[in-house]
């Protein structure tokens, strides 16, 4: 039998020709509408290129580093933030995150995969071996170490972040990074995605790769590395706006002092920074700016 389709306007009545003032003219007017009431789409274009930086050099974005988007905690500290929830940042940069926790173990992760990424357009893979990121970042290569990596590279794939900066323009990205892996042969290839990039755009720093591997398992004071390696001449800081900023899980400000004065001393010790004074609920940091922060001081 042949199917036939029945009409689904035998009698004519919606058609234009019959009502002209119908449905299709109705649409037309709501276009007209919506086209004249929509603002014109801001579209970003797309990244050239990632920035450059030397081999014994970490690029971050100072948004990282200037916030608690990384916070410097302890793995078993994490918290799961189940809504989208604003962070504590400097001003001009506001942070909102939805997923696990991210720590500095984790931002060590990202930084290394950019830093294998620096040279090649946005949008390009890079390739790599569980076995050569771990050795890397100075970590074994037993099964514990592959699925501490899986773990960061999860929470990393599966975090919500929205920026916004300065009041004017926001990104937001689910994921730092997209992978796929062999789990033969434990290779990664991995793509960075886009907005989480764009953090670059806004300023970024040269962290020294060997003084942070020396501060491995101190999460705040990895963070107050991170942090004070993006200002040519930290000025003074209310221990109080530290420990938001931080993202430590100290739950009293005595139990942070506490924290926060074996953190700067591991400063000292590596020579990141020369000395320091915690003055009531104030740190104050003295420290030799690199060559290119002391010529941007010698230029303001």
């Amino acid at each position: 039998m042949e199917n036939v389709r029945p009409s689904t306007n035998p009698s004519g009545a919606n058609s234009p020709s019959s009502c002209p003032n119908g449905l299709d003219n109705l649409n037309d007017r709501f276009e007209q509408l919506v086209k004249r009431k929509k603002p014109p789409l801001c579209v970003a274009e797309p990244l050239a290129a990632i920035p450059s930086w030397p081999t014994t050099m970490r690029g971050t974005p100072n948004a990282c580093l200037r916030s608690a988007l990384f916070a410097g905690i302890q793995g078993n500290e994490r918290i799961a933030y189940k809504k989208r929830t604003l962070l504590a940042s400097v001003d001009g940069i506001d942070v909102r995150y939805l997923g696990v926790q991210l720590n500095q173990s984790d931002l060590d992760v990202w930084l290394h995969i950019v830093h294998l990424s620096r040279q090649q357009l946005p949008g390009f893979s890079v390739t790599f071996s569980a076995y050569a990121l771990l050795k890397a970042l100075g970590k074994g290569t037993g099964k514990s170490q592959h699925e501490w990596l899986k773990e960061a590279m999860a929470r990393l794939g599966g975090a919500f972040v929205e920026m916004t900066f300065h009041d004017r323009d926001s990104f937001g990205e689910k994921g730092f990074l997209r992978y796929y892996r062999d789990e033969t042969t434990q290779r990664y290839v991995v793509e960075l995605t886009e907005s989480m990039l764009r953090l670059f755009e806004d300023g970024y720093t040269h962290i020294e790769f060997a003084q942070r591997q020396k501060l491995r398992k101190q999460p705040l004071a990895l963070w107050l590395h991170g942090f004070l390696s993006s200002h040519a001449a930290p000025y003074p800081l209310k221990i109080s706006t530290i420990h938001r900023l931080s993202g430590s899980g100290a739950q009293t400000l005595r139990d942070f002092k506490y924290r926060l004065r074996k953190a700067v001393g591991a400063l000292v010790a590596i020579g990141a920074i020369d000395s320091f004074v915690v003055d009531g609920d104030s740190l104050k940091i003295k420290k030799t700016p690199t060559p290119s922060q002391q010529r941007y001081l010698d230029s303001k």
